[in-house]
């Protein structure tokens, strides 16, 4: 696999040829099923633009499905369906979402719309979904995101995540040189290493640089939480209170 910023990649010849004994190994082409790992289609700039839309189609696929039987189905029935059979599918792997462009993510954004309508029957598309979204207790796209990342992040500090996770980021334990203020007090000792400024927006992306960042925001008594069911539940609270504009498409 040969990846890399796309402008870089159109200056370079990439038909590179490695020999193995009597093989060749060549790059494989991006496309159809190649370039898969764990069920995520990868591209060579790794903007994920192959996954989102491999996701939305089968999203789609599904939510026809549905509709086709809505009418024999109540809101609770509706409410599941869409929660195991759609959503799942854009929960999966959704960490990998971190930071992307709000443009790349409105394709998934308007598959979660479209399962809030369908629960709720609502044929007006400039209807403000906030309401129903806590209504079914639906996180939008973007916390959803978030929430995946706090999870992640709670089990690495509470060393419940594998080491290759573990590995990536460090607490910030104080010391007695540290000063301390009211943003960080002396019992804080659940805070992650912020790590290095970087000039490069990709970088933004990687599991080191959002995680710190995202799990320091929380208040300290959501990362004070010990019990993992009690935090997501917190956690969920306090992502549907921080949900400010209308969701419209």
């Amino acid at each position: 696999l040969i990846m890399g910023k796309p402008l870089t990649l159109q200056k370079f010849n990439l038909k590179v040829e490695i020999q193995f004994g009597s093989t060749s190994i060549t790059p494989t082409e991006c496309k159809g099923d190649s370039w898969k790992s764990l069920g995520v289609k990868l591209d060579g700039a790794l903007n994920l633009e192959r996954q989102i839309n491999s996701v939305k189609q089968k999203c789609s696929w599904t939510m026809n499905n549905l509709r086709n039987i809505r009418r024999y189905l109540n809101e609770e029935v509706k409410i599941m369906l869409v929660k195991q059979l759609v959503i799942s599918k854009l929960d999966y792997c959704n960490s990998l979402y971190m930071n992307l462009p709000k443009t790349r993510l409105r394709k998934l954004k308007s598959i979660l719309n479209s399962c809030v309508r369908f629960i709720y029957n609502i044929n007006d598309r400039t209807e403000d979904l906030t309401p129903y979204y806590k209504k079914a207790h639906i996180l939008p796209i973007e916390q959803r995101i978030v929430f995946k990342a706090c999870l992640l992040s709670y089990k690495t500090v509470y060393g419940m995540s594998p080491n290759y996770l573990t590995e990536l980021v460090e607490l910030d334990l104080p010391d007695s040189t540290t000063a301390r203020t009211r943003a960080k007090p002396a019992d804080d000792n659940l805070l992650l290493k912020l790590p290095k400024m970087s000039r490069l927006k990709a970088s933004d992306r990687r599991f080191t640089n959002y995680a710190p960042v995202t799990w320091n925001a929380l208040p300290f008594y959501l990362r004070a939480t010990k019990n993992i069911s009690t935090f997501k539940g917190k956690l969920k609270n306090y992502l549907f209170k921080s949900i400010k504009r209308a969701l419209k498409p």
